[in-house]
């Protein structure tokens, strides 16, 4: 397996990657390995997405409320249509 050399990294840097290293619970190679194929776009670790996930969007627990109030109706059923 290739090996890479950095050098003079930035003491900001580091500290990021230690600390996402940590908060991960992750060796620090193993962190800047995936943080680098992340960045460069080669994330070969996350399974492809079959759903429209990336687009809907979400919604805080306020907004859901407010849907569930807003929705609430049709969920009653109306005994005299079903005679």
């Amino acid at each position: 397996m290739n090996q890479l050399t950095l050098r003079n990294i930035p003491e900001d840097l580091e500290k990021e990657i230690r600390r996402i290293a940590e908060e991960r619970g992750m060796s620090i190679n193993k962190t800047v390995r995936e943080l680098l194929c992340k960045a460069l776009g080669i994330d070969k670790s996350s399974k492809k997405k079959r759903d429209l996930s990336e687009f809907a969007g979400f919604w805080d627990e306020e907004e859901a409320k407010e849907f569930e109030e807003a929705t609430k109706l049709f969920e009653e059923i109306d005994a005299e249509l079903w005679k």
